[in-house]
This record gives structure tokens, sequence and C-alpha cells, in this order.
């Protein structure tokens, strides 16, 4: 059996259908688990990070007993930043204590929200470092065996039948985050296979995950923070200050980043995941950035979200800096009606300028992916009928918009929507941790829940918004058919075709 002082784990979504299928969702890691990993073994710690849904994927076979019987870990690391991962994440803590007498510890934004409840709960969570876990994981391989857990900073832990808060306090700085790497995925098993199925459009393992032999993913942490508080995010200006402390984004130094994707192209990385845009009004960092990874002749592709729109020098700069054949930019107007994105968004455009910075990426010949959501504070089906309309109007006139989706948007823990949920419109059916639990246990059961999106709008049923998300993509698949099958037939056969149908029905 291999000694190692961290083992970390990362928990995938279960949703078993009526034939019993399980299928497995939420694969995407927080990025900044390789990143620490990566420290740890500069620090000549012995890690190892295992995605169980790759091992899942690869052998469905795979346990998490399995590991037990090959390592023997004095910490184990669980990630538990995204909601989705409730169930799994302590799922994965409850074997890790029957097998072993390791330290288990949590970390991530949903761990950190509901910490004091989570330990009280549950056993078999030892700790939760809340908030940013740099310092405070080799604190805690430093002390654990010593018993100073009271000198980890970030540490909530149990003491007795009492939970005890460590009084340091750590939020990692500019200088930190330049210290860390994100491609070191040697420390990952099977780090191959996740750079495949992490890029499947709804984050799934499977075995067709699109695009999965022609494009490989590389993922990295831009910065941390945020300027905008968006009502319906877990990860905006207060929610950093509640989680961790932090009142300002930082972001990695140029330098750094450059150098990271210098090594993701030696790796055969085709593409990498940007998604860090926290001031849409001042994008000099990204001007020069783009500039180096140039000078450098760096050859990797970019999957980048705006937070906002830009200007057309800066799709001209992202065109001339990332491979074409594996780039994308993400946007994400939320909604079609002005009135309705102004109220839900931080920083507001008209559609006159949302259709005038798609005619700006047509222009570049830029693939573009649009994300429209139902379910809005204040919105109705009125409302949602203008998105359904601007949709139509896009796919029509810009063919450069490869994805045009919509879900309905989610109701993450510490954003603006949960915590003061009457001041949005919003009325909340879980406030608990336990809700979350039961609901993706409940999920990987088989088992009907009591909930799907965990609220509903002064407006809305939780049932009509699912219902009119579905409604859109039904519509918007029709229209994307129809566009093609005009350019396949021509337009003349295509209306004649069309009138058969009508006459027929």
């Amino acid at each position: 059996m291999k000694e190692l002082d961290c083992l970390f784990l990362h928990p995938t979504t279960h949703i078993k259908s009526p034939e019993g299928v399980d299928h497995l969702t939420n694969v995407v890691m927080p990025v900044g688990t390789i990143a620490l990993a990566d420290l740890l073994d500069r620090e000549g710690y012995g890690v190892r990070i295992f995605h169980t849904g790759v091992e899942q994927r690869r052998d469905r076979a795979f346990s998490v007993e399995s590991l037990f019987k090959k390592y023997d870990a004095s910490v184990v690391g669980i990630d538990l930043h995204w909601y989705v991962h409730a169930y799994d994440a302590i799922r994965i803590a409850n074997i890790v204590k029957k097998l072993s007498n390791a330290f288990v510890v949590l970390g991530g934004f949903t761990a950190t929200f509901f910490a004091e409840e989570i330990l009280s709960r549950f056993n078999s969570v030892d700790g939760v470092i809340c908030g940013d876990a740099e310092i405070p994981l080799l604190e805690l391989l430093a002390h654990r065996s010593s018993g100073g857990l009271d000198r980890v900073p970030n540490l909530l832990y149990r003491d007795g039948e009492s939970l005890k808060r460590s009084k340091g306090k750590y939020i990692a700085d500019a200088s930190d985050l330049d210290k860390l790497s994100y491609s070191n995925l040697s420390l990952l098993e099977n780090s191959d296979e996740y750079s495949k199925v992490s890029i499947s459009q709804c984050g799934d393992v499977g075995p067709f995950a699109l695009g999965s032999e022609l494009k490989t993913q590389g993922w990295f942490s831009m910065g941390r923070g945020c300027s905008m508080d968006c009502p319906y995010c877990g990860g905006g200006r207060n929610a950093y200050q509640i989680l961790t402390g932090r009142d300002a984004p930082i972001f990695h130094s140029k330098e750094r980043v450059v150098e990271t994707l210098t090594r993701f192209e030696e790796m055969k990385i085709s593409s990498t995941y940007i998604h860090f845009d926290p001031y849409p009004t001042d994008r000099r960092y990204y001007r020069e950035l783009f500039a180096m990874i140039r000078d450098e002749r760096v050859d990797i592709g970019s999957q980048f979200g705006l937070w906002a729109l830009s200007d057309r020098d800066f799709l001209m700069d992202f065109r001339r800096t990332f491979n074409p054949l594996y780039s994308t930019i993400s946007l994400f107007p939320r909604s079609g009606s002005e009135h309705i994105r102004k109220l839900n968004t931080s920083f507001y455009y008209d559609n006159e300028e949302l259709l005038r910075w798609l005619s700006d990426a047509k222009h570049e010949t830029i693939p573009t992916e649009l994300y429209f959501t139902s379910g809005l504070s204040w919105e109705t089906e009125r409302d949602f009928e203008e998105t359904i309309q601007l949709s139509k109007k896009i796919i029509e006139e810009y063919p450069m918009v490869v994805t045009l989706g919509c879900y309905p948007i989610e109701l993450e823990p510490c954003c603006p929507r949960f915590l003061s949920p009457k001041d949005w419109g919003v009325t909340l059916k879980f406030r608990k941790f336990l809700d979350y639990y039961d609901t993706f246990k409940g999920y990987a059961n088989g088992l009907p829940v009591s909930s799907r999106l965990v609220y509903e709008t002064d407006h809305l049923s939780e049932s009509q918004i699912i219902e009119l998300s579905q409604r859109f993509n039904k519509i918007i698949s029709s229209t994307y058919y129809d566009k093609w099958q005009k350019l396949m037939l021509g337009e003349k056969i295509f209306e004649l075709r069309q009138e058969e149908k009508s006459s027929v029905s």
C-alpha cells in the first residue's frame, strides 16, 4: 500500500434514469485542485488526484473503496465548490471514514457557505477550509499529526463535541497566485481522459463527448474575485467578501499565464477555457496578454467567456491571437427583454448594442455561443417571448453563432437572490445544505425530488420556468433546421414543402 500525505477526490453528480442507467454529469473540477496538488508536491508532500467520474467512465466497476486498497492517505481533500456535488461529496467522505484514519477536509464555495451545518450533521467530515486554501492546506499537513489544528488558517473543525474555528485568516494575494501552476497534470490520474470528457457541452461524462477526439481542453484560473453583484451568481463581489474576505478582483500575472499556455501547447492541449472578466469596461489586461501570446507564438485555441460586450478591437485581437479551429467566444445576454436584462445584470446593454456586437463578431468570423435563461427576477411569459423572437432573428442573420441555448437559471448559495429573496421577487424552496444533499441523493438513486430549481418567482412557478427553457430549445432547434433546409433545398422548394406539410395537417 502506497502512503500519501494528501489524496484529492473530485465528486461527480449521479443521475439514475427510470431505466436504471447511471448518468454522470457536472464533471469539471474546480481549477484550483490541480494547483493545490502541485503546490503540495513542490513542498515535498506525496499527492495524488482522482476524478471519480473519469474513473467510472473508464471502468464502470470503479469504486472509491478500491482506492483505499492501494493508498493510505493522511489527509483526504474533497472539493465541494458547486452545490450539485452535495450528495456525492458526503458519500465519498463516508467511505473514506469507514476505510481509513485520514483527516477528511472539504473546500470550495458550497462547503464554505454551509460549513457549520456540514460539520454538525456529518461526522465523516473532520474539517472545512473556508475560503482560499493554499496556505491552510500546507499548514494542515504540517500540524495534522501534532494536533495543532488551531494554527491552520481558515479552518473550521470538530473539537470533541463542539466546533472550533481557527483564529488565523488567509486571503491569497497576487504574489500567491503567481506561485501556482495549473499544468502539472501528472498528479491527476488519467488526465488525458479528463481533457477530453470535460469539453462536453453539458459537462457530462460519456463515451461520445462532442469533439473529444478532435479537441482537448486545458483549465486554469486567470484570477479571483469580481467587481459585480449579479443577482443569480454565488461568486459575485458580495459573495467573495462573505466567503473569502476578498474585496476586489486580482489577476494572475500575464507572464505566468503565457507560461501556462506554452506548457499546455507542449502537452498537445488544443484549447484553454477562460471565464474571468471582472472589469468589462477596462480590458487592458487582456489586450496586453493577447499581444504577449502572439509575441511568444503560442499556438492554442480559447473558449473565452465575456461577461459583457466588447469593442471591435477586442474581437480583432482575439481572432489574431488564438487558433481559430479551437476557439469560440461565449456571451450571456440572459434575456431578450431589455427591461428584464437591465433588472438582472450588472453591466447592461440593449438589443441594438448586442446585434451590433454580433455583427462585429460576424465580420471577424469568430464562432460565437449565446446563452439565455428562464426564471429571471420579474420575468413573465410575455417577457420570455421577446427572448425567443430575438433568438430567431439572431439565427437568421448571424451564421457564426454556433450555439444558442437556454437553461433555467440556477440559484447558487450566497447569491443575492439566495440571501435576500424577497428583494428579488423570489421564493426559496431550499435554505439548508441538507436540502441539496437530499435532492442529489434522490437523483443518484432514481427517486423523485421535491424541487429541481430550488425556487420560483413572483411571476412564474418552477414548472413554468422549466417549460419555458424547454420551449425555447425546441423552437430554436426547429429554426436552425429550417434555416439549413433553405440553404440545401433553395428558398422556393422549401416554401413549397412547407405548404405541403400545412395542407396535410
